[in-house]
């Protein structure tokens, strides 16, 4: 017993008491005063999936600085939209949020579930009506965080081969601040649903409403004007809202 004693110690104390607990050595747990300290490890059974790291390469936020300051340089302006997602009841539909920076303008557009096919699916139904080059127009730039809904990077981005293509960066990982302006504007959607209430029983209609509701209060920070005075010349009649005010509905 001696001889396998010192060679399990060469491997550490989690070995040996491993090895007491299987029977392969002449002690019990009673002789390893520690013993019931240790608590066995639970394993995670489920298949979680992991992120794909190689898809921040030329997305990062630094990448997103880089690419603007170009932009500024030589005097051009470009649109720079923040894209996030809100839940209601973990699980179910969600919303996705869009937000043009120099209008402080939101969109919010209802999908299925917090995965990456939801969210292209969308895209792919926005570049249909649009089309690629006014697509291209609208989202030029676009801000996330690095959620797993926004883990198919390339799909957003191609806009056919005839039209630049749009880019999509990545704030760095814990700092939403740096899309601070779509995650202000989630606190008026939260005005109308607070966090916790479920959105099946709102359709895109509702949403749409609400959307416009939220876009056309006057803000100080835009020198008393709304979002959607400075941002309606710019919009297609696909997605100019209604001038309807939103209606709460009972909660679930």
């Amino acid at each position: 017993m001696t001889k396998n004693f010192y060679y399990i110690i060469f491997y550490g104390k989690r070995t040996l008491y491993n090895y007491v607990e299987k029977g392969y050595l002449d002690i019990i747990n009673l002789d390893l005063p520690r013993k019931v300290r240790y608590k066995k490890r639970k394993r995670n059974n489920k298949d979680t999936p992991k992120k794909d790291t190689k898809i921040r390469i030329n997305r990062t936020y630094e990448d997103f600085k880089d690419y603007v300051k170009n932009y500024n340089d030589n005097n051009f302006n470009i649109n720079i939209v923040e894209m996030d997602t809100v839940e209601g009841v973990k699980g179910e539909s969600l919303l996705l949020t869009l937000l043009w920076r120099q209008a402080n303008f939101m969109l919010a557009f209802k999908i299925e579930n917090k995965e990456p096919d939801s969210v292209n699916a969308f895209f792919s139904y926005l570049k249909e009506i649009l089309g690629y080059e006014k697509f291209h127009e609208l989202f030029p730039i676009i801000l996330t965080d690095n959620g797993i809904e926004f883990s198919k990077p390339d799909e957003i981005e191609f806009n056919g081969y005839h039209v630049y293509k749009t880019r999509l960066f990545y704030c760095d990982p814990g700092h939403s601040e740096q899309k601070g302006k779509i995650e202000v504007n989630h606190e008026y959607i939260r005005r109308f649903i607070p966090k916790g209430n479920t959105f099946e029983a709102y359709n895109q209609e509702d949403i749409n409403l609400m959307l416009n509701h939220i876009n056309s209060v006057k803000r100080d920070s835009l020198n008393g004007d709304n979002p959607y005075t400075l941002m309606k010349d710019f919009l297609t009649r696909e997605i100019i809202l209604k001038n309807k005010l939103f209606k709460y509905k009972n909660k679930r």
